[in-house]
């Protein structure tokens, strides 16, 4: 069953699938979050740490995936540069968080950095239209999650 998520391979259960996948991404996004906060402050200049972390995720990732890599190489051009470009996207968000974890409390930090789901309604909206309904709910769900995220800082930037 884990396999399939992995390989995105879950039959008739792929909404669920996907979903779990999802919560387990939270989870370890949590985590992360956590020990980098402890890294920067204690242990690693902030961009050392944003280095060393996803090269040790690239390293896990690769010997995961080793066995799609024949294919990913013969992808089309565009899909190539849409996958180099989210892995910038990546990068640079990784080194604007441990950035931020080394300069800001991680209660601030990390929900702040979970705001980010307005950001994909927004390019959703207008770059995956064929794809992907954006709903008055979705956008008020993630509205939601947007003031949580704002009473969560100010809390915390007063406690």
């Amino acid at each position: 069953m884990f396999r399939g998520v992995l390989t995105g391979q879950t039959g008739k259960n792929q909404v669920a699938m996907g979903l779990l996948a999802a919560a387990l991404a939270a989870v370890c996004y949590g985590f992360s979050q956590f020990l980098a906060r402890q890294v920067v402050t204690t242990q690693a200049p902030a961009m050392v740490a944003a280095t060393f972390a996803p090269l040790v995720g690239t390293i896990v990732l690769a010997a995961l995936s080793t066995k799609n890599m024949v294919q990913d190489r013969r992808a089309p051009k565009k899909a190539i540069l849409i996958m180099a470009l989210a892995g910038i996207a990546a990068s640079a968000g990784v080194a604007f968080n441990y950035l931020a974890l080394a300069r800001a409390p991680v209660v601030v930090v990390a929900p702040l950095t979970a705001s980010n789901p307005l950001i994909v309604l927004v390019l959703a909206h207008f770059f995956l239209q064929r794809m992907e309904r954006v709903t008055l709910r979705t956008w008020l769900g993630a509205l939601l999650i947007v003031g949580g995220v704002i009473l969560i800082t100010l809390g915390s930037a007063r406690g």
